[in-house]
């Protein structure tokens, strides 16, 4: 039975949230308790009440009525009242405390009996450990994304980000994967806690794109712009059109971004006022990315206009960059002759070589004295490996009407029942009535896939597309809505209509014609004999030369020269003017390719061994962790074919919602191929939202902080007690996210035996201690604190000693880890900043000052933050 007397506080277990309540009475085997916080006054029993008596130690901090904080000094008691002697010379009363009193710590937690399952503190653990392993990978923003691992597009997204200031001009061609690896920029500045604001603009027509593959491959969510009501200070991503940059620069530029990305920058010319928006914005924002599949298409002065908004200190005079645009070219006509050029180049640019040092090497030296590779990235596909062949197949008809298309289709469709085919035509109406004719003629289930679908819908007709054993064999697209979707399961494009324009027609094949396509692409063309479609078709086809390969001086040779045909093709003066065009283009390009630029835009071996590193990382998944938390948080967790699982949201959970699940839930895998394939289904990886968002969530929560366990043991002796304590190593600076990658753990373990001085966390490992423990049921976990309650905080002393003992040796590995890094990056710097001009004393300033603020915070500012603590009752297994 309970000694209470008046005036002492206590707290009810079941009830924490009651605060801190005052004996006021005691009558016989009741007392009753008041609590000023909820303003009620309870009685209990007293011996068997639900109540733990708070009592603080020496160096806790009390909070008093008057809203003061002191500390602990000297503990007295005086008639079973407590009096605490507090740093600032003064007695405080037990009965003088607040009635808020914060039970979420662990330690409270333990000692009032708030339990929870013993297993919670190593999941705690697991978790912690698993996004520590992110941060030192320095993966962060790669793992995630629902993308075939391309060596040159991690590559690109990897270089940039080493970078302290991103600005860039991502240049490669079409179908390399510009938007992918902004994308991957975007997403690795947002998990490395370097944007927080970030502006996208492109064209009009490509907001949704841009929406949809951010949410579909990144998991990020943004603003699509509202016109008039667009609030530009709320939310963190902002989806705007070109055009508002010359409507809204005032707004633009009081946005506070972080990063801008503008997708086709060509579109914005240097005259525009448009541009000269982008050009303020430039100045202010510290991270600034350009894509542009055509970089020079109108002309050197633009060209240098785009790269001067990314570093103007460097593009400062036209004339010096023409000059040294043009010492380029005799340089890459000597890589195109190598290795018989190999010692006029050695001599030239003295590199330093020895004789047997290989062509790799000399390229290297060249491609850190030379270009402006720092600043611009160019991919071309003859460079790039695993893109499919083009077989054009011209499919000539009755005539030219909807119904003889349909017609043609529906019988192809029956007579090659086992391919998928995609069929595009221009507008949404056609798409309807193919449907519509394929259903009603011929009784075959076709998807369609439009713009005036929502997010979900098309999702859906994808899934059903892709479905090889049930699904639809033909999806029917309009224009817009198949822009941005990755169909390389099928090998057959049907062009229902001929596009106006050869982007359109590329746009349309660049659905199948990607990078991992298995098959030669068969690209269906469907017209009548004499009609305009033929003619448009035989204009791209034997002129323009853009259906069986990828042209890209097509399109300025089709702006000049197709109106003047006047819808024929009969003016052959005008015929011979547009191949003379086209083949002088041909070879500008050609000619023009800056080789250096193209392989500094994806070095090799590093851009295989990123793609390797993560391919690696990924092959312990978090399956496992999933399945554990199913069972602690207690939501829906079932596998529903091999490889793929459900998570389901309950009434029953312990929070209130699953970070990036949806209520309704949602089909998840573990699997990038099933991801890939498989656009509906949520990919989760150690970098998913649903992993990142659990750790923040259960890192500022109460959930499983403390608990109470057995473990049987032959070798320990029975009937004494183990403290088991995990401590989180709080980074208290801003550079918190540059300090972790440095350390080997986000948090340390100790555990403390009542008859030993020692830290037995390393004698004891986690993993066999947790296949060991039992759980205890609460009421008997409870009787047990009790029972311990004198000797605990000894113990709690103990684990706090074995940790900061934990902690000052990571910091010390942390600190040698972090010097050698930067020392590495600041001799790489002084060796560029010899051979290369766009090199400055700015940039290796920069690091050595960022060095040295790294070392600083790992040194003095981190801490330690108790995150949860588990008591062990050793048990006797001869019983």
């Amino acid at each position: 039975m309970a000694d209470f007397v008046q005036g002492q506080r206590w707290v009810v277990d079941s009830e924490p949230e009651l605060g801190l309540g005052t004996v006021t009475s005691v009558q016989g085997r009741r007392v009753n308790i008041f609590f000023e916080q909820s303003d009620c006054e309870r009685t209990y029993a007293k011996d068997n009440a639900p109540l733990t008596r708070i009592t603080f130690a020496i160096d806790d901090e009390i909070k008093t009525a008057k809203g003061e904080t002191k500390t602990v000094t000297l503990v007295h008691e005086h008639e079973g009242l407590l009096f605490y002697e507090t740093s600032d010379g003064e007695i405080t009363a037990e009965t003088s405390l607040s009635s808020e009193v914060q039970l979420n710590q662990p330690f409270m937690r333990l000692m009032t009996g708030q339990l929870d399952k013993p297993n919670w503190f190593s999941f705690k653990r697991q978790l912690s450990d698993a996004i520590a392993k992110v941060w030192q990978s320095r993966l962060n923003g790669l793992l995630g994304i629902r993308a075939n691992l391309i060596p040159h597009q991690l590559y690109v997204a990897w270089s940039a980000c080493e970078r302290e200031k991103i600005r860039v001009l991502l240049a490669d061609e079409v179908g390399l994967g510009k938007t992918i690896e902004a994308g991957m920029i975007l997403s690795r500045l947002i998990k490395l806690e370097r944007a927080q604001r970030v502006l996208i603009a492109v064209p009009k027509a490509l907001q949704v794109q841009w929406l949809v593959e951010l949410i579909r491959r990144f998991s990020l969510h943004a603003e699509l712009y509202k016109a008039q009501e667009h609030d530009f200070h709320s939310g963190q991503i902002h989806i705007v059109p070109h055009e508002i940059f010359a409507e809204k620069s005032d707004e633009l530029s009081q946005g506070e971004f972080d990063l801008v990305i503008v997708d086709e920058a060509h579109r914005l010319t240097p005259e525009s006022e448009a541009f000269k928006t982008l050009e303020q914005l430039s100045n202010h924002v510290e991270h600034l990315v350009l894509l542009t599949a055509t970089p020079e298409q109108l002309g050197l002065e633009s060209h240098f206009a785009r790269l001067k908004l990314l570093d103007p200190a460097k593009f400062s005079s036209l004339d010096a960059f023409i000059a040294q645009e043009e010492k380029y070219i005799q340089l890459n006509e000597d890589i195109r002759q190598l290795p018989a050029s190999r010692d006029r180049i050695i001599d030239q640019y003295q590199l330093d070589l020895a004789p047997e040092d290989s062509e790799d090497k000399l390229i290297d030296q060249l491609l850190d004295s030379h270009g402006v590779g720092r600043l611009m990235f160019r991919n071309v596909r003859s460079a790039i490996a695993g893109f499919p062949k083009r077989v054009v197949v011209p499919e000539v008809l009755g005539d030219d009407s909807w119904d003889e298309k349909f017609e043609w289709l529906s019988q192809w469709l029956k007579n090659n029942k086992g391919e998928k085919i995609l069929a595009i035509c221009h507008d949404i109406k056609s798409v309807f009535a193919c449907e519509d004719y394929l259903w009603q003629k011929h009784g075959i289930d076709a998807s369609v896939f439009h713009e005036e679908q929502s997010l979900i819908e098309r999702d859906r007709a994808a899934t059903y597309f892709s479905d090889e054993e049930g699904g639809s064999q033909v999806l029917i697209c309009s224009e817009i809505g198949s822009e941005g979707r990755n169909f390389q399961f099928s090998s057959h494009l049907v062009c229902l209509d001929i596009p106006e324009h050869p982007d359109l027609l590329e746009q349309r094949i660049g659905r199948l014609d990607r990078i991992g396509q298995q098959k030669d692409i068969n690209i269906h063309m469907l017209y009548g004999e004499g009609s305009k479609t033929q003619i448009q078709f035989r204009w791209f086809h034997e002129v323009l030369d853009c259906v069986q390969q990828q042209n890209p001086a097509a399109t300025p040779v089709h702006d000049e020269f197709w109106h003047q045909l006047d819808g024929s093709l009969e003016n052959t003066e005008i015929i011979s003017l547009a191949k003379e065009k086209l083949a002088k283009l041909r070879e500008d390009i050609k000619n023009g390719r800056d080789a250096l630029l193209e392989k500094n835009s994806c070095r090799q071996p590093m851009a295989n061994s990123i793609a390797e590193k993560i391919s690696t990382f990924e092959q312990n998944t978090p399956l496992e962790l999933v399945e554990t938390a199913s069972d602690l948080l207690q939501f829906y967790f079932e596998e529903t074919y091999q490889g793929a699982y459900n998570i389901i949201p309950s009434d029953k959970m312990l929070i209130p919602s699953l970070p990036g699940i949806p209520p309704e839930g949602i089909e998840v895998t573990f699997d990038r191929n099933i991801a890939n394939t498989r656009e509906e289904v949520k990919f989760i990886s150690w970098d998913a939202p649903f992993i990142q968002g659990l750790w923040e969530l259960l890192h500022f929560s109460e959930l499983g902080s403390a608990s109470v366990a057995t473990l049987p043991s032959p070798q320990l002796p029975a009937g004494h007690c183990l403290l088991e304590a995990c401590f989180d190593l709080v980074i208290q600076s801003p550079l918190a996210a540059e300090c972790r990658p440095f350390l080997d753990g986000l948090t340390v373990r100790s555990l403390a035996i009542d008859i030993s001085e020692n830290d037995l966390s390393n004698a004891l490992p986690e993993d066999a201690l947790q296949k060991s423990i039992q759980a205890v049921k609460k009421h008997l976990a409870r009787e047990i604190i009790k029972s311990q309650k004198e000797e605990i905080p000894g113990w709690y002393k103990k684990c706090e000693l074995f940790a900061d003992n934990q902690k000052q040796t990571l910091i010390e590995k942390a600190v040698v880890a972090a010097n050698q890094y930067f020392d590495g990056e600041i001799t790489r710097l002084h060796l560029l900043k010899k051979r290369n001009d766009f090199f400055d004393d700015e940039d290796i300033t920069t690091l050595e000052n960022k060095a040295r603020e790294v070392v600083t915070a790992i040194k003095e500012k981190i801490h330690l933050h108790l995150s949860s603590v588990r008591l062990i009752v050793i048990t006797d297994t001869t019983k």
